[in-house]
Formats: C-alpha cells, sequence, structure tokens
C-alpha cells in the first residue's frame, strides 16, 4: 500500500505519493496544528501520482482544518487526472487555486 508524504517546506505543503482511502486514513491529524502554524499555506499537490474520492475529500477536509487555524489555504499544481476528478465530482472551482 503507498501512502501520501506531506512536508511543510517554506509555507508550502508539499503532498507526493497517493492520496486514496487507504493512505488519507494514515495522516495523523495531530499534523495540522503544525501545518497550519502560518497565515497562508499553498499545498503543492504536483508530485501527486494517484488520488481518488476519499483523497479529494481529504483535500476538502484540509481547507476546513486550516480554517479552524485562521489559516488561508491554496491549491497549486493539482495533476489533470485529479483535475478530472474534480470535474467529475462537480466541485470545479470549489479548491481555490493559486495560479503562480
Amino acid at each position: 500500500m503507498s501512502k501520501a508524504n506531506i512536508e511543510l517546506k517554506h509555507g508550502i505543503l508539499v503532498i507526493s505519493g497517493e492520496l486514496t482511502r487507504q493512505s488519507v486514513a494514515l495522516i495523523h491529524s495531530n499534523e495540522y496544528a503544525n501545518w497550519f502554524a502560518h497565515s497562508a499555506v499553498n499545498v503543492d499537490l504536483d508530485q501527486v501520482q494517484k488520488a481518488d474520492t476519499a483523497g479529494l475529500a481529504w483535500l476538502f477536509y484540509l481547507l476546513e482544518q486550516a480554517g479552524r487555524y485562521t489559516c488561508q489555504l491554496s491549491f497549486s499544481n493539482i495533476p489533470a487526472k485529479l483535475t478530472k476528478l474534480i470535474k467529475l465530482s462537480g466541485v470545479d472551482g470549489f479548491l481555490p487555486s493559486n495560479c503562480d
């Protein structure tokens, strides 16, 4: 089973690996306070190789958690397969993107 690797680098939350039902279940919620200690964080999804609807739901959960810590969250480098899943799920435009 592959997992999601998550690392905070200078206000950028780099996610790599898989965002699937199995991998998001392994992410520890005690990390959120560290991730969202900044006033703004960008989630870089460039290295995500696979995502399913549970992974997409987890990204929305991240938005909710960031709001609890008054952190503005944005997403960048959303892979084409994840973009397709977002459109198929009818949530296109709901993830704030950072178009650098």
